[in-house]
Protein backbone atom coordinates (compact mmCIF):
# COMPACT_ATOMS: atom_id res chain seq x y z
CA UNK A 1 0.00 0.00 0.00
CA UNK A 2 1.33 3.55 -0.95
CA UNK A 3 -0.67 6.15 1.04
CA UNK A 4 -0.20 6.30 4.65
CA UNK A 5 -2.94 5.99 7.15
CA UNK A 6 -3.24 9.98 7.47
CA UNK A 7 -3.19 10.32 3.45
CA UNK A 8 -6.25 7.72 3.55
CA UNK A 9 -8.31 9.60 5.99
CA UNK A 10 -7.14 13.02 4.19
CA UNK A 11 -8.59 11.42 0.81
CA UNK A 12 -11.55 9.96 1.86
CA UNK A 13 -12.58 12.97 4.07
CA UNK A 14 -12.19 14.74 0.51
CA UNK A 15 -14.71 12.03 -0.92
CA UNK A 16 -17.76 12.23 1.98
CA UNK A 17 -17.26 16.07 1.69
CA UNK A 18 -18.18 15.79 -2.59
CA UNK A 19 -21.44 13.22 -1.13
CA UNK A 20 -22.52 15.91 1.62
CA UNK A 21 -22.64 18.21 -1.30
CA UNK A 22 -24.00 16.07 -3.70
CA UNK A 23 -26.80 14.93 -0.74
CA UNK A 24 -27.29 19.11 0.16
CA UNK A 25 -27.84 19.57 -3.63
CA UNK A 26 -29.67 16.64 -4.83
CA UNK A 27 -33.04 18.41 -5.15
CA UNK A 28 -31.66 21.18 -7.40
CA UNK A 29 -29.78 18.85 -9.28
CA UNK A 30 -33.04 17.05 -10.27
CA UNK A 31 -34.45 20.92 -11.22
CA UNK A 32 -31.42 21.41 -13.68
CA UNK A 33 -32.98 21.00 -17.31
CA UNK A 34 -29.51 20.23 -19.21
CA UNK A 35 -28.01 17.00 -19.48
CA UNK A 36 -24.42 17.93 -18.14
CA UNK A 37 -25.26 18.38 -14.75
CA UNK A 38 -26.34 14.87 -14.63
CA UNK A 39 -24.00 12.69 -16.87
CA UNK A 40 -21.64 11.39 -14.51
CA UNK A 41 -23.75 11.17 -11.17
CA UNK A 42 -24.45 7.62 -12.04
CA UNK A 43 -20.46 6.91 -12.16
CA UNK A 44 -20.17 8.84 -8.74
CA UNK A 45 -22.65 7.12 -6.99
CA UNK A 46 -21.54 4.00 -8.08
CA UNK A 47 -17.84 4.61 -6.87
CA UNK A 48 -19.38 5.77 -3.57
CA UNK A 49 -21.63 2.90 -3.22
CA UNK A 50 -24.80 4.91 -2.59
CA UNK A 51 -26.96 2.43 -4.53
CA UNK A 52 -29.85 4.48 -3.31
CA UNK A 53 -28.93 7.53 -4.82
CA UNK A 54 -27.88 5.97 -7.89
CA UNK A 55 -31.02 4.57 -8.33
CA UNK A 56 -33.05 8.09 -7.95
CA UNK A 57 -30.34 9.13 -10.39
CA UNK A 58 -30.91 6.08 -12.79
CA UNK A 59 -34.60 6.67 -12.99
CA UNK A 60 -33.70 10.31 -13.66
CA UNK A 61 -31.75 10.11 -16.09
CA UNK A 62 -34.21 7.07 -18.09
CA UNK A 63 -36.97 9.38 -18.15
CA UNK A 64 -35.77 13.01 -18.61
CA UNK A 65 -33.01 12.36 -21.48
CA UNK A 66 -32.12 8.70 -22.79
CA UNK A 67 -34.05 8.52 -26.47
CA UNK A 68 -35.74 6.34 -28.64
CA UNK A 69 -32.84 5.68 -30.89
CA UNK A 70 -30.01 5.51 -27.37
CA UNK A 71 -28.58 9.19 -27.26
CA UNK A 72 -28.86 10.91 -23.85
CA UNK A 73 -30.04 14.16 -25.00
CA UNK A 74 -31.23 17.54 -23.17
CA UNK A 75 -34.57 18.15 -25.74
CA UNK A 76 -35.19 15.99 -28.68
CA UNK A 77 -33.31 17.68 -31.43
CA UNK A 78 -30.37 19.05 -28.84
CA UNK A 79 -27.83 17.67 -26.76
CA UNK A 80 -27.45 20.69 -24.39
CA UNK A 81 -24.80 21.12 -22.85
CA UNK A 82 -25.70 24.68 -23.13
CA UNK A 83 -23.09 26.50 -21.49
CA UNK A 84 -20.26 24.59 -23.19
CA UNK A 85 -20.98 24.03 -26.74
CA UNK A 86 -17.75 23.06 -27.38
CA UNK A 87 -18.53 19.37 -26.14
CA UNK A 88 -21.42 19.26 -28.83
CA UNK A 89 -19.04 20.59 -31.55
CA UNK A 90 -16.35 18.40 -30.85
CA UNK A 91 -17.33 15.38 -28.24
CA UNK A 92 -20.38 14.75 -29.07
CA UNK A 93 -20.68 10.86 -27.50
CA UNK A 94 -18.24 11.67 -24.79
CA UNK A 95 -21.07 11.97 -22.09
CA UNK A 96 -22.74 9.18 -23.85
CA UNK A 97 -19.76 7.29 -22.74
CA UNK A 98 -19.63 8.21 -19.28
CA UNK A 99 -23.20 7.68 -18.85
CA UNK A 100 -23.00 4.05 -20.29
CA UNK A 101 -20.07 3.02 -18.10
CA UNK A 102 -21.86 4.33 -14.87
CA UNK A 103 -25.15 2.55 -16.19
CA UNK A 104 -22.98 -0.35 -16.17
CA UNK A 105 -21.40 -0.07 -12.90
CA UNK A 106 -24.85 -0.13 -11.53
CA UNK A 107 -26.09 -2.74 -13.38
CA UNK A 108 -28.63 -0.91 -15.53
CA UNK A 109 -28.04 -3.14 -18.05
CA UNK A 110 -31.14 -2.01 -19.86
CA UNK A 111 -30.11 1.52 -20.28
CA UNK A 112 -26.19 0.50 -21.05
CA UNK A 113 -27.06 -1.71 -23.83
CA UNK A 114 -29.60 0.79 -25.51
CA UNK A 115 -27.07 4.08 -25.31
CA UNK A 116 -24.00 1.86 -26.45
CA UNK A 117 -25.80 0.71 -29.48
CA UNK A 118 -25.77 4.36 -30.34
CA UNK A 119 -22.54 5.21 -29.66
CA UNK A 120 -20.79 2.11 -31.68
CA UNK A 121 -22.63 3.92 -34.53
CA UNK A 122 -19.73 5.96 -34.43
CA UNK A 123 -17.09 4.38 -34.68
CA UNK A 124 -15.20 3.72 -38.12
CA UNK A 125 -14.97 0.85 -39.48
CA UNK A 126 -11.32 1.17 -40.86
CA UNK A 127 -9.86 3.70 -38.19
CA UNK A 128 -11.43 2.28 -34.92
CA UNK A 129 -12.04 6.09 -33.69
CA UNK A 130 -15.10 7.48 -32.86
CA UNK A 131 -16.57 10.18 -34.68
CA UNK A 132 -17.09 13.35 -32.94
CA UNK A 133 -19.69 15.16 -33.57
CA UNK A 134 -23.87 14.46 -34.70
CA UNK A 135 -26.52 16.21 -35.96
CA UNK A 136 -29.35 15.45 -33.38
CA UNK A 137 -32.52 16.91 -35.20
CA UNK A 138 -31.26 15.74 -38.98
CA UNK A 139 -30.09 12.53 -37.35
CA UNK A 140 -26.66 12.24 -39.09
CA UNK A 141 -23.10 11.63 -37.99
CA UNK A 142 -20.59 14.06 -38.63
CA UNK A 143 -17.40 11.67 -40.65
CA UNK A 144 -14.95 14.50 -41.10
CA UNK A 145 -12.81 14.46 -37.89
CA UNK A 146 -12.20 11.07 -35.32
CA UNK A 147 -10.90 12.31 -32.00
CA UNK A 148 -8.86 10.53 -28.78
CA UNK A 149 -11.64 12.22 -26.39
CA UNK A 150 -14.64 11.03 -27.86
CA UNK A 151 -13.08 7.37 -28.79
CA UNK A 152 -11.43 7.03 -25.52
CA UNK A 153 -14.95 7.84 -23.72
CA UNK A 154 -16.81 5.12 -26.24
CA UNK A 155 -13.82 2.52 -25.55
CA UNK A 156 -14.44 2.44 -21.98
CA UNK A 157 -17.97 2.11 -22.18
CA UNK A 158 -16.87 -0.80 -24.91
CA UNK A 159 -14.89 -2.13 -21.98
CA UNK A 160 -17.22 -1.86 -19.17
CA UNK A 161 -20.04 -3.63 -21.65
CA UNK A 162 -17.95 -6.57 -22.51
CA UNK A 163 -17.29 -5.28 -26.18
CA UNK A 164 -13.87 -5.98 -25.96
CA UNK A 165 -12.62 -5.93 -29.91
CA UNK A 166 -14.79 -2.99 -30.48
CA UNK A 167 -12.59 -1.81 -27.43
CA UNK A 168 -9.50 -3.09 -28.81
CA UNK A 169 -10.19 -1.15 -32.17
CA UNK A 170 -10.25 2.18 -30.87
CA UNK A 171 -7.33 1.53 -28.49
CA UNK A 172 -5.44 1.01 -31.79
CA UNK A 173 -7.05 4.30 -32.81
CA UNK A 174 -5.33 5.61 -29.81
CA UNK A 175 -2.23 4.35 -30.65
CA UNK A 176 -2.16 5.44 -34.07
CA UNK A 177 -2.71 8.88 -33.25
CA UNK A 178 0.17 9.03 -30.58
CA UNK A 179 2.41 7.46 -33.55
CA UNK A 180 1.64 9.81 -35.84
CA UNK A 181 2.83 12.97 -33.71
CA UNK A 182 4.87 15.25 -35.87
CA UNK A 183 6.41 16.88 -32.43
CA UNK A 184 5.80 14.60 -29.81
CA UNK A 185 7.49 16.51 -26.77
CA UNK A 186 6.16 19.74 -27.91
CA UNK A 187 2.07 18.78 -28.90
CA UNK A 188 -0.72 16.16 -28.93
CA UNK A 189 -3.18 16.73 -31.63
CA UNK A 190 -6.15 14.47 -31.22
CA UNK A 191 -7.84 14.40 -34.13
CA UNK A 192 -8.02 12.26 -37.73
CA UNK A 193 -9.34 12.18 -40.48
CA UNK A 194 -11.13 9.69 -41.72
CA UNK A 195 -8.27 8.88 -44.31
CA UNK A 196 -5.60 8.32 -41.28
CA UNK A 197 -4.29 11.52 -41.43
CA UNK A 198 -3.77 13.52 -38.11
CA UNK A 199 -5.60 16.83 -38.41
CA UNK A 200 -2.70 19.00 -37.53
CA UNK A 201 -4.37 22.35 -39.13
CA UNK A 202 -5.34 23.75 -35.65
CA UNK A 203 -3.14 27.07 -35.37
CA UNK A 204 -4.39 30.83 -35.42
CA UNK A 205 -7.19 30.86 -32.80
CA UNK A 206 -6.61 30.30 -29.29
CA UNK A 207 -9.99 30.97 -27.79
CA UNK A 208 -10.70 27.55 -25.42
CA UNK A 209 -14.47 28.31 -25.59
CA UNK A 210 -14.34 28.17 -30.24
CA UNK A 211 -14.95 24.83 -30.43
CA UNK A 212 -12.69 25.29 -34.45
CA UNK A 213 -9.51 26.65 -31.78
CA UNK A 214 -6.09 24.92 -31.03
CA UNK A 215 -7.17 24.51 -27.73
CA UNK A 216 -10.10 22.56 -28.05
CA UNK A 217 -7.89 20.03 -30.83
CA UNK A 218 -4.54 19.99 -29.90
CA UNK A 219 -2.07 20.10 -26.63
CA UNK A 220 0.48 22.38 -25.98
CA UNK A 221 3.40 21.87 -24.01
CA UNK A 222 4.74 25.23 -25.14
CA UNK A 223 1.85 27.47 -23.87
CA UNK A 224 0.84 27.91 -20.03
CA UNK A 225 -0.41 24.66 -18.69
CA UNK A 226 -3.24 26.52 -16.49
CA UNK A 227 -4.83 27.52 -19.86
CA UNK A 228 -4.33 24.23 -21.67
CA UNK A 229 -7.22 20.87 -21.97
CA UNK A 230 -5.02 18.93 -20.34
CA UNK A 231 -8.09 16.39 -20.59
CA UNK A 232 -6.75 15.58 -24.17
CA UNK A 233 -4.26 13.23 -23.42
CA UNK A 234 -5.36 12.29 -19.53
CA UNK A 235 -8.43 10.59 -20.88
CA UNK A 236 -6.64 8.50 -23.44
CA UNK A 237 -3.95 7.17 -21.13
CA UNK A 238 -6.74 6.45 -18.89
CA UNK A 239 -8.57 4.23 -21.64
CA UNK A 240 -5.36 2.72 -22.66
CA UNK A 241 -4.20 2.02 -18.76
CA UNK A 242 -8.14 0.27 -18.62
CA UNK A 243 -7.50 -1.57 -21.94
CA UNK A 244 -3.78 -3.18 -20.83
CA UNK A 245 -6.10 -4.16 -17.73
CA UNK A 246 -8.69 -5.84 -19.55
CA UNK A 247 -6.29 -7.46 -22.32
CA UNK A 248 -2.35 -7.90 -21.34
CA UNK A 249 -1.68 -6.20 -24.43
CA UNK A 250 1.69 -4.42 -23.54
CA UNK A 251 1.04 -2.37 -26.37
CA UNK A 252 -1.51 -0.68 -24.72
CA UNK A 253 0.19 -0.34 -21.57
CA UNK A 254 3.48 1.29 -23.67
CA UNK A 255 1.03 3.90 -25.11
CA UNK A 256 -0.70 4.46 -21.83
CA UNK A 257 2.75 5.24 -20.15
CA UNK A 258 3.64 7.14 -23.34
CA UNK A 259 0.37 9.62 -22.80
CA UNK A 260 1.29 9.70 -19.43
CA UNK A 261 4.96 10.77 -20.00
CA UNK A 262 4.00 13.47 -22.12
CA UNK A 263 1.99 15.64 -19.42
CA UNK A 264 4.94 15.36 -17.87
CA UNK A 265 6.57 17.64 -20.38
CA UNK A 266 3.97 20.54 -20.27
CA UNK A 267 4.15 23.37 -18.52
CA UNK A 268 4.65 23.44 -14.86
CA UNK A 269 1.14 24.87 -14.28
CA UNK A 270 -0.52 21.89 -15.79
CA UNK A 271 -0.05 20.06 -12.41
CA UNK A 272 -2.96 22.91 -10.70
CA UNK A 273 -5.26 22.82 -13.93
CA UNK A 274 -8.69 21.10 -13.28
CA UNK A 275 -8.60 19.51 -16.62
CA UNK A 276 -5.65 17.09 -15.37
CA UNK A 277 -7.64 15.47 -13.09
CA UNK A 278 -7.62 12.21 -16.02
CA UNK A 279 -4.07 11.81 -15.65
CA UNK A 280 -4.41 11.85 -11.47
CA UNK A 281 -6.57 8.87 -12.63
CA UNK A 282 -4.65 7.28 -15.04
CA UNK A 283 -1.51 7.41 -12.85
CA UNK A 284 -2.97 5.69 -9.99
CA UNK A 285 -3.92 2.29 -12.12
CA UNK A 286 -0.88 2.76 -13.61
CA UNK A 287 0.88 2.25 -10.38
CA UNK A 288 -1.30 -0.55 -9.13
CA UNK A 289 -0.26 -2.55 -12.29
CA UNK A 290 3.49 -1.76 -12.96
CA UNK A 291 4.47 -0.62 -8.59
CA UNK A 292 6.60 2.02 -10.08
CA UNK A 293 6.46 5.31 -7.88
CA UNK A 294 6.42 8.17 -10.49
CA UNK A 295 3.05 6.83 -11.40
CA UNK A 296 1.70 6.96 -7.47
CA UNK A 297 3.55 10.37 -7.17
CA UNK A 298 2.01 12.22 -10.33
CA UNK A 299 -1.29 10.76 -9.03
CA UNK A 300 -0.75 11.87 -5.35
CA UNK A 301 0.48 15.84 -6.16
CA UNK A 302 -2.64 16.27 -8.32
CA UNK A 303 -4.97 14.75 -5.73
CA UNK A 304 -3.31 16.73 -3.13
CA UNK A 305 -4.36 19.91 -5.17
CA UNK A 306 -7.73 19.29 -5.47
CA UNK A 307 -7.91 18.56 -1.37
CA UNK A 308 -6.50 21.82 -1.51
CA UNK A 309 -9.23 23.10 -3.39
CA UNK A 310 -12.11 21.84 -2.65
CA UNK A 311 -14.30 24.18 -1.63
CA UNK A 312 -15.94 24.20 2.28
CA UNK A 313 -19.33 22.77 0.63
CA UNK A 314 -17.47 19.93 -1.23
CA UNK A 315 -17.92 21.20 -4.41
CA UNK A 316 -15.13 22.79 -6.97
CA UNK A 317 -14.86 25.33 -9.59
CA UNK A 318 -13.12 24.69 -13.31
CA UNK A 319 -10.66 27.79 -13.41
CA UNK A 320 -9.74 26.82 -16.81
CA UNK A 321 -13.48 28.76 -17.48
CA UNK A 322 -14.45 30.51 -13.88
CA UNK A 323 -12.97 32.72 -11.38
CA UNK A 324 -15.21 31.51 -8.72
CA UNK A 325 -18.32 29.72 -7.92
CA UNK A 326 -20.46 32.87 -8.06
CA UNK A 327 -19.66 33.25 -11.84
CA UNK A 328 -20.03 28.92 -12.48
CA UNK A 329 -23.23 27.72 -13.77
CA UNK A 330 -24.17 25.51 -11.86
CA UNK A 331 -24.34 22.63 -14.20
CA UNK A 332 -20.76 22.71 -14.27
CA UNK A 333 -20.37 22.65 -10.40
CA UNK A 334 -22.31 19.09 -10.71
CA UNK A 335 -20.20 18.34 -13.73
CA UNK A 336 -17.09 18.62 -12.22
CA UNK A 337 -17.99 17.54 -9.03
CA UNK A 338 -19.41 14.22 -9.90
CA UNK A 339 -16.36 13.61 -12.29
CA UNK A 340 -13.76 14.38 -8.84
CA UNK A 341 -15.45 12.52 -6.72
CA UNK A 342 -16.03 9.41 -8.51
CA UNK A 343 -11.97 9.73 -10.00
CA UNK A 344 -10.54 10.20 -6.24
CA UNK A 345 -12.55 7.16 -4.76
CA UNK A 346 -10.78 5.32 -7.65
CA UNK A 347 -7.13 6.69 -7.23
CA UNK A 348 -7.89 5.88 -3.33
CA UNK A 349 -8.42 2.17 -4.21
CA UNK A 350 -5.82 1.69 -6.54
CA UNK A 351 -3.20 2.99 -4.40
CA UNK A 352 -4.32 1.36 -1.86
CA UNK A 353 -4.01 -2.42 -4.05
CA UNK A 354 -0.26 -2.52 -4.62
Amino acid sequence: MYLTQRQIDRYTETVKKTVKWAYDNHQRILTEPDIQAHYKAPYFWACVGDMKMAGLHRNHIARNFLRADGDFRTEGDSKGFYVFPCTVHNQYIYPNGWLVSGMQKLDAYDISIKGLEFVLQFQDPKRGGFYFAFDAAKQLIDKSLMDSSSTSAAGMACLMCGRLEEAKRAGDFILDLLHLQPEPDNYFFSCMRPDGALHTDVFGNENSWDPNSRKQKCLSAKDDGHNELTWLIGKPTKFLTRLYTATGDKRYLKGAQQGFFFFHKLHANAWTNYASCKTMWAGAELYRLTGEKVFADTAIRILDFYCETQSPTGSWVHTLWYKDESQQHFTWTADITFEYGGEISDVILDLCSN
